[in-house]
């Protein structure tokens, strides 16, 4: 069970029978990463997720977690890492109060007015994409509608020059690859690449990245800081909502909804939730190390443990939804753990819902039929943290 709780190719929906017999097995799941690095993996219900998703015994903090890691390598005799990627000392990778100060500076570029305000650009680029796609023979819905759909508009909340995105697209596909051969140097080449565009001058002050780049040490933010928080706003900003787009895409074709959501575009958001609880495309919250000695279904786990929590099979527990194991639009009760819980409970959740909710509504409407252009379920890749579709294959038709 614990390779494929950390990585490896299934079939789509394969991940949900593990991930489900994991819960119910007990709460705690020994794995250990393709770098060495040892873990737990903690897979709960609904209530208990969100219970240790806000528990502060729990650290988010990036110099213990680099720490641990550090270690556990060095004990390996394996090269150190440069860790200072996606765990640098972002907002999502440090406590309060340097949580609270790293995201105030991001808050109003994700807020619910600043959303709905980019709205209008979002209908363009969606519209410009599904306006690009074929009729009657094969298309990835991943790679010529999802990926760009989502790069295109995070590159312009951040301010991320057009003729770069490409380029940056690539290097977070190898960043996310398991084998550290191939994501060490991916890290490194866009950890540069972001150092010289944030320090050039020529950012557009009413970008994000413009606004963080003009915020000096004096004022509340480190460079080191100021490159993490690059990291995190690109990578988890479009490589998360790209795989809520195929993962609904997919859902409303695997469940024979997606003429009854051109129908009626009302479906959309239901469609959305649905798939946010049943087929997560975040696995795992992200990295966290316990500060002293907890105790977990019975189990003392000692200090200095990472941890991750697994989102997927929250949002399938029994417990909080009746037949949670099935794809159904008419539930009583709502609720998963996706996008957290607590003081870290995602940022960009709106502005991933309405990137998702406008892409289907307009897919379906250009196109109300569509048939998967295999025989077998498309794959999914699985990381420690994200479980994407590698592809989509689809024919559209009228």
């Amino acid at each position: 069970m614990s390779n494929f709780l950390v990585g490896g190719d299934l079939r789509a929906r394969e991940h949900h029978r593990i991930e489900d017999a994991a819960r119910e097995a007990g709460p705690l799941h020994a794995v250990t990463l393709p770098n060495g690095v040892r873990m737990q993996v903690l897979t709960v219900g609904l209530d208990l997720s969100r219970q240790f998703l806000a528990d502060q015994r729990l650290s988010k903090d990036s110099a213990r977690l680099q720490r641990e890691i550090k270690r556990q390598l060095a004990e390996l005799g394996r090269a150190q890492e440069n860790l200072g990627g996606l765990l640098g000392p972002s907002m999502i990778n440090s406590d309060n109060p340097q949580h609270a100060r790293l995201r105030a500076l991001a808050v109003k570029a994700f807020n619910g007015r600043a959303v709905q305000q980019l709205a209008p650009r979002i209908e363009e680029i969606s519209a410009e994409l599904v306006a690009r796609l074929p009729e009657g023979v094969e298309v990835d819905l991943v790679r010529e509608l999802a990926v760009p759909m989502t790069l295109h508009v995070i590159g312009e909340v951040l301010g991320l020059p057009v003729q770069d995105r490409a380029r940056v697209r690539a290097l977070i596909e190898a960043m996310m690859s398991m084998e550290p051969e191939v994501s060490q140097p991916a890290s490194d080449e866009l950890g540069g690449y972001f150092h010289a565009l944030l320090t050039s001058g020529g950012l557009d002050p009413r970008s994000l990245f413009g606004a963080l780049a003009a915020v000096d040490e004096a004022d509340g933010l480190s460079r080191d800081e100021l490159m993490a928080m690059a990291f995190l706003l690109v990578v988890a900003g479009h490589e998360t909502s790209a795989g809520l787009i195929a993962n609904v895409l997919h859902d409303a074709l695997d469940n024979d909804l997606w003429a009854k959501a051109a129908e009626d575009p009302g479906l959309a958001p239901l469609l959305v939730e649905e798939t946010l609880r049943h087929n997560s495309p975040v696995r795992s919250a992200t990295y966290r190390i316990t500060t002293e000695a907890v105790e977990i279904g019975g189990v003392t786990v000692p200090e200095d443990t990472l941890l991750l929590i697994n989102l997927g099979a929250a949002g399938r527990c029994p417990q909080a939804h009746e037949k949670a194991g099935e794809y159904r639009l008419d539930r009583k009760t709502t609720g998963h753990a996706t996008f957290g819980h607590g003081p870290h409970f995602c940022l960009g959740s709106a502005l991933a819902r309405l990137e998702t909710e406008t892409v289907l509504r307009q897919l379906t409407r250009r196109f109300p039929r569509a048939v998967y252009a295999g025989q077998e379920q498309p794959e999914v890749t699985h990381h420690d943290v994200m479980a994407s579709l590698k592809s989509l294959p689809v024919v559209l038709g009228r």
